[in-house]
């Protein structure tokens, strides 16, 4: 009896010993995995932070003016947000506008230029001036202005002449730099047309009067074939809208110009 109470104690105690060496083992691999885990999730944490030190901003807006370079660059070394307002285009989806916006998100990060997209739908220049609906660019403060001039809405209503067009984008242009004297302003024609004869002309007066106003125009039309080319027609729907091709010529030519490559 005794010795088998004995080698009852020594059956035990051989088990205990196994199973704990087997428990130990057993733990210190789930240790080891989960300080494997969480190695794995520092060093995707680490390649996120070279990512975004990665981008270099300097570089990006070098086609940009001197100005807008240097607030670029402060901007990203603190960490803050440029405002971006886009006015002018159309409400559609899959525009150039939101083609552009994500050109430059890409390029720049999610988190470098907070984008606002304003229409003017089917308003004329006067129709916004008279309804001072130029104002609402003004009650966003932005840091960047980007201004689709209506000619085209001028152009389709009969006897509106390009003097009229001027006197009214000088008027919006006016109260959007005395309300904000650091905005950066960008002003482009709308859309060409295929085959036209008097609106290349006021478009062409446009970019004079930009000019001779000391701001900066976007001449998006070189990207498109020539007016009277019949490739024209490829970049237009039937009615003469741009369609998706249309669009991503005209989100290239400004992606091209504030994402230098």
């Amino acid at each position: 009896m005794k010795k088998l109470l004995v080698l009852t104690t020594l059956l035990l105690s051989g088990a205990a010993i196994i199973f704990g060496h087997i428990h130990w083992n057993h733990k210190i691999s789930a240790q080891g995995e989960e300080m494997i885990s969480e190695k794995e999730v520092i060093q995707e944490e680490i390649e996120e932070v070279k990512e975004v030190a990665q981008i270099d901003v300097t570089k990006l807006s070098s086609h940009l003016p001197e100005d807008l370079q240097e607030k670029i660059k402060t901007a990203s070394e603190q960490d803050q947000s440029l405002h971006f307002v886009i006015y002018g285009t159309s409400e559609e989806k899959g525009t150039w506008s939101e083609k552009f916006v994500e050109k430059v998100k890409e390029a720049y990060g999610e988190n470098l230029f907070t984008f606002s997209i304003l229409s003017t739908g089917d308003q004329t220049t006067t129709d916004i001036v008279n309804e001072e609906a130029y104002q609402e660019v003004n009650e966003l403060k932005p840091d960047i202005l980007l201004f689709e001039a209506p000619m085209l809405k001028d152009n389709d209503d009969v006897g509106f002449g390009v003097d009229i067009s001027l006197n009214n984008i000088q008027q919006m242009v006016d109260a959007w730099v005395e309300t904000n004297q650091d905005l950066t302003l960008f002003v482009q024609p709308s859309q060409p047309l295929y085959n036209a004869t008097h609106y290349p002309t006021e478009v062409a007066q446009l970019k004079a009067f930009v000019e001779n106003n000391n701001l900066l125009y976007l001449n998006h039309w070189g990207n498109w074939p020539e007016l009277d080319d019949e490739k024209m027609k490829d970049y237009l729907d039937e009615v003469s809208r741009v369609n998706e091709t249309g669009h991503e010529v005209w989100a290239d030519y400004l992606g091209s110009y504030f994402v230098a490559e």
